[in-house]
């Protein structure tokens, strides 16, 4: 039902990270949950999939660089999506069934050479806008009637690929430590959305991640973006829940071990941080459609 983007133009915010932390969260509360990952380095891939069962994605050719491509192509319907999408997901137990991947490939960069092959086919660039545009309909129709949740993990920069996905989405989160050079990123980024024409995806709200309550600076940052004070008062509302930078929130993204519940991998501080920031996503969404 909700299509949320996790963007921010500076890299290093923990965007992955949360991500899957929050398509896991989800998933443990019994939603059907996707997570598509646009980014290239297939990070949240890895953690969700663990490398052998990516790299037999990539060689079936059941990926996100898959399904753009496939999206060019006119047969394409939204009941071609699931065969590019790999059920559970998860290192938590045997994986979340009801926690789906899809993939990113490391071939996604040769996607901006399909999609110029492809506009080469049309009369007009008009023509080819109107029938990628009918494509992303197609896609968002099944993404919204298959999924409580579909969560993206992008790419630091509006990569090819996001901007084939960024308008079938409803929201974003922008994860952002509380510093001067992640804040300017996402002050760029609400900058490079609007001057996209991307301005129909409305921003949910700040998530500050990386957070250390030692430095002043960061302190300083959170309490005048809470209260508004410029230049916070032209970012998104931050949501209330912080995610520190924390050991344990960093050991639980390595794909090579194996955890017996979601309270066991992120401990019960943090799963309880994560289910927090869950409950303010769907109050954020809820509340956006009424």
């Amino acid at each position: 039902m909700a299509i949320i983007l996790m963007i921010n133009l500076k890299g290093g915010v923990a965007k992955t990270t949360n991500a899957v932390a929050v398509a896991e969260c989800f998933a443990d509360e019994g939603r059907q949950v996707l997570l598509i990952d646009a980014d290239h380095q297939c990070m949240a891939s890895e953690m969700l999939l663990g490398e052998e069962r990516l790299l037999r994605c990539e060689k079936r050719g059941r990926t996100l660089h898959d399904m753009l491509a496939a999206m060019l192509d006119d047969e394409f319907e939204e009941e071609s999506v699931p065969y590019f999408v790999e059920e559970g997901g998860s290192n938590i137990g045997s994986g979340y069934a009801n926690l789906h991947v899809l993939p990113c490939s490391l071939r996604i960069d040769d996607f901006e050479k399909s999609m110029r092959k492809s506009r080469n086919n049309y009369r007009s660039s008009d023509d080819w806008i109107r029938d990628i545009n009918k494509k992303r309909r197609r896609l968002r129709n099944y993404l919204s009637t298959k999924y409580d949740y579909t969560i993206v993990d992008c790419p630091p920069a509006l990569a090819i690929q996001l901007q084939v996905l960024v308008p079938v989405a409803d929201a974003f989160v922008i994860p952002s430590i509380p510093d001067q050079l992640s804040i300017r990123g996402s002050m760029l980024l609400l900058d490079r959305l609007r001057r996209a024409n991307f301005s129909k995806v409305r921003p949910l709200g700040m998530l500050w991640s990386l957070y250390r309550q030692q430095a002043r600076a960061h302190r300083e940052a959170v309490e005048r973006a809470a209260r508004g004070t410029p230049p916070f008062d032209q970012l998104p509302r931050p949501f209330e829940t912080v995610i520190p930078n924390a050991s344990k929130i960093a050991d639980s993204t390595d794909p090579s071990k194996n955890f017996t519940t979601y309270y066991a991998k992120y401990t019960p501080a943090f799963a309880r941080l994560y289910q927090n920031l869950c409950g303010e996503i769907r109050k954020r969404v809820n509340s956006a459609r009424q």
